[in-house]
């Protein structure tokens, strides 16, 4: 494509202008990816990820198509993949690694514990729909007793 002339702000290759019509094709890389990765762990969308690598969506969904499919399961397998080093380092001897796993571990239960006892079986009472002029109208008319209620439906001889 052409000579590398160092790296910007970003950490994105600075480019010399060539003489050819138009924007280079944009090209995958592995340091894009994880910044993508880490985009969707993070719980960004598309858009914001497109930008955090400098490129539009459309591109961001051609290039980077299979990242794009991982996004709804990036968090989750970003934490086990953590949860996974912890566990290697702490097998190694690693008391900080250790330490905490155990810490990520004990946080986990305790968000089940509380997911778990938040209703303490205590059950919510269903909001009623709000009826509109007309049908608040029809039902107090059902509901008139008395002189002025209507009359019953005629029996039937059969």
């Amino acid at each position: 494509m052409g000579e590398d002339l160092g790296r910007d702000l970003f950490g994105d290759p600075v480019l010399p202008r060539s003489e050819a019509r138009g924007r280079p094709e944009h090209s995958w890389s592995l340091a894009n990816s994880n910044k993508v990765l880490i985009a969707f762990a993070k719980g960004l969308s598309v858009k914001d990820a497109a930008v955090a690598i400098g490129v539009s969506v459309p591109t961001l969904r051609k290039h980077y198509f299979a990242e794009v499919a991982k996004r709804q399961a990036a968090r989750v397998r970003m934490e086990m993949t953590q949860l996974s080093r912890l566990n290697d380092a702490a097998a190694d001897g690693n008391v900080a690694a250790e330490k905490e796993l155990f810490k990520r571990l004990d946080k986990a239960a305790l968000a089940e514990l509380a997911e778990r006892v938040a209703d303490r079986g205590h059950v919510k009472p269903v909001a009623q729909a709000k009826l509109g002029k007309k049908a608040a109208a029809q039902v107090a008319a059902g509901e008139v007793v008395g002189k002025f209620a209507p009359p019953p439906p005629p029996r039937l001889v059969n």
